[in-house]
């Protein structure tokens, strides 16, 4: 049996090397007066880039060639390079923490944590036009607690720390050379700090231990301009280094080494200059705000959901193909590259739902192989998104829907919808596999498993190719609300073709569905052999979402109301509905007692207690209930396994010697 791996899984971690050692003093004063020789840098700003930067003479070389990165009145020049991550600061200021600011126009300054201190000022253009920011602060408190106030905001609303952890960095932070000003007597100190705010940098700093204290607690952002030790620096990298070079197997490296190792440097560019346009009076600071502006706030407009989930769903099938996983041309099936005919001829299957069972058994297959495949496609292109079941069924979802014709735009994105809730999040789990079987050989297989007391894999496949023709055909839908809405209940389509896989007669229901995809008109309703029903009237019975949903209703909630019962079946259907919802008012009444609080917030329950006699009274009642519920549970089974000795095996297709071989995976070319 496959192995079984976490239904939401993070992005591949990236390997751990050795890091280099801090660079000699020599070697950065060489850069710093390079910096200040190529640009207007001053001695501090041009000597806290220099402490930074983890390879001076790659920097240095840099300079010679800077980037150039137009923004409007003017173009910023910047230094690509890679810099300490300990030698850095996050903007203490965030700007993504304005809306939560709270100034002192409010009269709130000073009445609690959020409000103990005044927010910091913007900061400005250092004199003489210098490529430089001043931060002005009241005290190194009233700097760590902005710091403190942006970091929470952040891990809040823009935690990036499960992406870092696993990938580091990935993209250059933008540094300015900002220089702290006290207004006590503490000494100005000048750091490099990322102009956009960066929660990256923000979460790189809760990821690494502060090796000034015993390094148990993480770094503050807010102690970088004061604790920039070079020579701690260099001995906890020797220390990392040996930690990492004393394993023969990456897997054997403790995470918390590995961890730190990717945090300690991160991609940067360094912003050193600005010439601005001919006639402009904008400055480095205004350039700075227009640059930040350009990826924040005037940024190209996202692809969206849709967009995102094709590219990531064709990078899975280029991904399974480069590794000789599936061939080329069922690499061209799957991404729907292939035409019905074209299909047939190259040996596949020009049914569009066993299509989709392929697809979603691909996106979900438990081989090692195949998972790290399809985890190293979807993580190669997104550092922040899961692998679970949901994002898998939807990237499954966009190459299914190739199959449509043409559609309205609005409906196919609701079938986008509905089709990716339609499958379950077992599907990742359980062992089925994708056939070519007939939806009849499909079905006498399923209802052999139903016999046998519980779905089995054969049901799984009917389920996901008939929730293709279920959505797409409309007889099942998401929740659609409470408004103007017939849906006797909220169930995910899933849920629904979950519970209709469980019984004969939602089998054959399933079948059906497949029998009418290709059919013009509505799927038609079966009743437990199979047998399309009639109305009064004779025509053909409609398999509409109420029907469906009424009909394979949610466990627990009984058989639904018969509004003028004549049967027996309907009698006890009526009976058996009124019992669920007795049971459901009996919940809620548990509910309603143990809420009930006493004077210190404890339920009451738990110090007064209830009378004895009435307790005694309700468990003999509620035992006397619990006895007959597994003989009507054991009454039922008994009957239906009755019906299957009764029906004509051969007619169902059990000794099909078709059957014997087993199901035709879906192994071709």
């Amino acid at each position: 049996m496959p192995p079984s791996y976490p239904a939401d899984e993070t992005v591949l971690p990236r390997p751990v090397a050795p890091l280099p050692l801090p660079p000699i003093a020599t070697a950065r004063h060489r850069l710093a007066d390079k910096l200040r020789e190529h640009f207007d840098l001053s001695e501090e700003g041009a000597d806290a880039f220099a402490l930074a930067v983890t390879d001076p003479a790659q920097a240095r070389k840099a300079i010679e060639v800077p980037e150039r990165l137009p923004v409007p009145g003017g173009v910023i020049l910047a230094i690509r390079t890679h810099v300490w991550a300990r030698h850095i600061m996050p903007d203490p200021r965030n700007p993504r923490i304005s809306p939560a600011r709270r100034h002192a126009a409010s009269g709130l300054i000073g009445r609690g944590e959020a409000t103990r201190e005044r927010p910091l000022p913007e900061p400005v253009r250092a004199p003489r036009g210098r490529p430089e920011l001043v931060q002005r602060v009241r005290s190194k408190e009233h700097l760590a607690w902005s710091a403190k106030q942006a970091s929470d905001y952040v891990l809040n609303s823009n935690d990036w720390r499960d992406s870092i952890r696993n990938q580091g960095v990935m993209t250059e932070v933008w540094l300015v050379a900002t220089t702290i000003t006290h207004d006590d007597d503490t000494p100005d100190v000048t750091v490099p700090t990322t102009a956009e705010g960066s929660s990256r940098i923000t979460c790189v700093h809760r990821l690494l231990p502060d090796h000034q204290s015993d390094g148990r607690e993480p770094l503050r952002s807010a102690d970088v301009p004061y604790q920039r030790n070079d020579r701690r620096l260099r001995a906890e990298i020797r220390r990392l280094n040996e930690a990492i070079s004393s394993v023969e197997e990456e897997h054997e490296l403790e995470e918390e080494v590995a961890v730190q190792a990717r945090c300690e440097i991160v991609p940067a560019l360094l912003l050193v200059g600005f010439e601005p346009h001919s006639g402009t009076t904008d400055d480095f600071g205004v350039a700075v705000k227009s640059l930040v502006a350009l990826r924040h706030v005037d940024y190209p407009k996202p692809w969206g959901p849709a967009a995102e989930n094709e590219t990531l769903a064709d990078a899975v099938i280029d991904e399974l193909r480069r590794q000789n996983l599936i061939t080329a041309k069922r690499a061209d099936w799957l991404s729907g590259g292939l035409t019905p005919q074209e299909a047939k001829e190259a040996g596949f299957s020009d049914d569009p739902a066993t299509r989709a069972a392929a697809i979603v058994r691909t996106f979900t297959d438990r081989d090692p192989e195949v998972h790290a495949a399809v985890r190293t496609a979807i993580t190669s292109q997104s550092t922040r998104k899961r692998t679970s079941g949901k994002l898998l069924f939807e990237l499954a979802t966009s190459l299914i829907l190739r199959s449509l014709p043409e559609e309205e735009p609005r409906r196919r994105e609701r079938i986008r919808k509905y089709l990716s809730n339609a499958f379950r999040g077992d599907l990742a789990k359980e062992d089925w596999a994708a056939t070519y079987r007939s939806p009849e050989d499909l079905v006498a297989a399923a209802l052999s498993e139903s016999e046998e007391g519980r779905p089995g894999p054969a049901s799984a496949e009917l389920a996901v190719r008939s929730a293709y023709s279920l959505i797409v055909k409309g007889a099942l839908t998401a929740d659609r609300g409470t408004q103007n809405n017939d849906q006797p209940d909220r169930r995910n389509p899933s849920e629904v073709i979950d519970r209709m896989r469980a019984t004969p007669r939602g089998i054959h229901q399933l079948g059906q569905a497949l029998l009418d995809l290709s059919r013009r008109g509505p799927i038609r309703l079966v009743d437990e052999h199979g047998e399309v029903e009639r109305t009064e009237k004779g025509t053909e019975s409609r398999a509409t979402e109420q029907v469906l949903r009424t009909r394979f209703y949610a466990e627990g909630k009984g058989p639904g109301m018969t509004p003028a019962p004549q049967t027996p079946a309907e009698n006890l259907g009526n009976a058996l509905t009124e019992l669920a919802a007795a049971v459901e008012a009996l919940l809620d009444a548990v509910g309603k007692v143990e809420r009930v609080k006493d004077d210190d917030g404890t339920p009451a329950i738990a110090s007064l207690g209830a009378d004895p006699g009435d307790c005694a009274n309700w468990q003999g009642s509620l035992f006397g209930v619990i006895q007959k519920l597994p003989l009507w549970q054991q009454r039922k089974q008994a009957l239906t396994s009755a019906a299957y000795e009764e029906e004509d095996p051969e007619a169902d297709g059990f000794d099909d010697p078709d059957l014997d071989e087993g199901p035709v995976e879906l192994t071709g070319a």
